[in-house]
């Protein structure tokens, strides 16, 4: 039997996913994600060593991802955003060398 994990959606409140439709994701911190199975959102949600480790118990996995990962503040996030890149960093670096 999967493992439920017990989390919440912005907009529909508590909602109960199983565990293979729920992903880690590595970052500057670890999130994990999950499409709200009420209205189909994609909700991210920030976690702790204790949590990543819940959630590797009850059988979630991290994401494979072959593109930079972006990194998600829950506060506010903005998921429409561009991924800052290895290119970004260059440039910034030349800008600053300029100054």
């Amino acid at each position: 039997m999967a493992a439920i994990i017990r989390s919440t959606c912005d907009d529909c409140g508590q909602v109960d996913i199983k565990a293979e439709n729920v992903k880690l994701v590595r970052g500057e911190r670890v999130t994990y994600k999950f499409t709200c199975p009420k209205c189909g959102q994609v909700v991210y949600k920030a976690t702790d060593e204790t949590i990543v480790g819940l959630l590797l118990t009850g059988g979630v996995e991290f994401e494979e991802v072959d593109t930079p990962v972006a990194v998600f503040h829950p506060e506010d996030p903005d998921l429409s955003a561009p991924l800052f890149t290895p290119d970004d960093v260059l440039k910034l670096h030349e800008e600053l060398e300029d100054m």
